[in-house]
């Protein structure tokens, strides 16, 4: 691994540390201890494998409140779901794992693009108190953005 890729990495985790930033920082020192290994495991190591964890444990976080609350899931009532906010609400997380999927696509094919979502997701998070699940997303909107400036 080039020198600058772990100068650039330890640039990260220093501003993760300054940004209080733990997730960042560390995923960043994994990371930077990955780098230490040799390079024929890295590129059989499926990077997958760390979105799939990361998606699991998103996913319990969003099933926890089902646990937590007192009342029955089955007693919420259904005019909840019909409004206005339980509709939009519904398309919004239906259309956004689509797009998130677009996403990732975009990130597989362009290193480019990558980057840009990721130190954008970076600068949000540490500076403007962002969540660090919208990297997905970003790309998912930057995967939309990228298609409707292509078609002008």
């Amino acid at each position: 691994m080039p020198v600058v890729n772990r100068i650039i990495l330890v640039f990260l985790i220093g501003i993760a540390a300054i940004g209080n930033n733990k997730a960042l920082f560390l995923g960043g020192i994994i990371v930077l201890a990955l780098s230490f290994l040799d390079r024929t495991y890295l590129l059989k190591l499926d990077k997958n494998i760390f979105l799939n964890g990361g998606l699991i444990l998103l996913m319990i976080w969003m099933l926890m409140p089902i646990i937590q609350t007192e009342k029955d899931m089955v007693s919420i009532d259904i005019k909840d779901w019909l409004s206005i906010e339980g509709l939009v609400s519904l398309l919004s997380g239906l259309f956004i794992v689509i797009i998130a999927a677009k996403g990732l696509e975009l990130m597989d094919s362009n290193p480019s693009a990558t980057t840009g979502i990721i130190v954008g997701s970076i600068i949000g998070v540490t500076f403007f108190g962002g969540i660090p699940v919208g990297i997905l997303t970003g790309s998912g909107i930057a995967y939309l953005i990228i298609r409707l400036l292509k078609k002008l």
